[in-house]
């Protein structure tokens, strides 16, 4: 095992910040023509609206003239209204119409921050920089093929969790607690002794952990799949979202090929949603917040080598020059 990270400086400025990628902030459904949704990514407060083409755009979500929330607003066509003075802001956050001057030019301080936004496996997705600071549309977001394979049918869940996206990531890539925090499912007849199998390449993890398989890619994305082939198949597949440096949303997807009659969706859901609550109150209880600034700080066994190996990853995060967002950045 590499000793790189062993020693590595402590940084207080580490512990807020996070890779520019895209995050799941909201279900499809949840967006709608009717109303804006708010949601937060990464300390940045945004609003959510479907423009009548059918496009979510997400903009700051507070009005520059006197701060109202935007999500109080309406859309109109292709674009989003204020509540307050009815400034008008188009998707990707310019402003184009203020009633009380409406033949005086646009003053520039009056455009708002827009956001990327994607929409995949009935999830909103958003980049969080701002679209005046990209110099290049960031890379699709690709996901494992399995989630939009239309073989399976998928049964949503979420929560939200008072931790460190560290210390959640983790959480899904630890096998040894499953036997302990699972013992009444997923881990029911699951034996405390393992032997761990895994490889790890670049942002990839990859365990085998029986007839499971384990998948994660940095730094947001978790799918369970079956190890060998069958007729019947489930899969899980959970994506990790940054709310603010100790608030982590999780969604999940719970699939499968089989038992496709009405409300069965919702059974898989409860299940999903019972196993990620038995891990809640043991993340939430982790210190310190994040996980630790170097490997020397916290014990490992080699049951532990996914996370050693995802520290690993994080750390080279961290000290690279990767695009990277800071939760206390300023809104404007």
């Amino acid at each position: 095992m590499s000793r790189k990270h062993d020693f590595r400086e402590s940084r207080e400025e580490d512990h807020e910040v996070f890779p520019s990628a895209w995050y799941a902030v909201a279900w499809a459904k949840e967006v709608t023509g009717r109303k804006p949704v708010r949601r937060r990514l990464a300390g940045r407060e945004l609003v959510l609206y479907r423009s009548q083409s059918g496009q979510v755009h997400a903009l700051h979500a507070f009005c520059p003239h006197r701060g109202a929330d935007l999500s109080l607003g309406h859309g109109e066509g292709e674009n989003l209204r204020c509540a307050y003075h009815a400034w008008c802001f188009a998707g990707d956050g310019e402003c184009l119409d203020i009633p009380a001057h409406p033949d005086r030019a646009i003053p520039e301080f009056a455009h708002t921050k827009g956001y990327p936004v994607t929409e995949k496996a009935d999830l909103i997705w958003v980049y969080p920089e701002d679209r005046s600071t990209l110099t290049a549309d960031p890379a699709p977001l690709e996901l494992y093929p399995e989630v939009e394979d239309s073989q399976y049918t998928m049964a949503g869940y979420d929560a939200v969790w008072n931790a460190h996206l560290t210390r959640v990531v983790e959480s899904v890539l630890d096998t040894a607690h499953v036997p302990i925090v699972h013992r009444k499912t997923i881990g029911r007849n699951s034996s405390k002794a393992i032997h761990i199998d895994f490889q790890a390449e670049g942002d990839d993890i990859t365990i085998w952990n029986g007839a499971g398989r384990l998948d994660y890619r940095f730094p947001q994305q978790w799918l369970l799949s079956p190890s060998k082939p069958g007729a019947k198949r489930f899969i899980n597949f959970v994506t990790f979202t940054p709310v603010d440096k100790e608030m982590t949303a999780i969604f999940g997807l719970a699939g499968r090929n089989f038992a496709r009659l009405p409300g069965v969706g919702r059974l898989f859901s409860r299940y999903s949603s019972r196993v990620l609550e038995e891990d809640r109150a043991v993340v939430e209880s982790q210190h310190p917040r994040p996980i630790p600034d170097a490997l020397r700080l916290e014990a490992h066994v080699p049951a532990d080598g996914p996370q050693v190996r995802f520290r690993q990853r994080w750390y080279d995060f961290l000290e690279s020059e990767e695009p990277r967002v800071f939760v206390n950045a300023p809104p404007f």
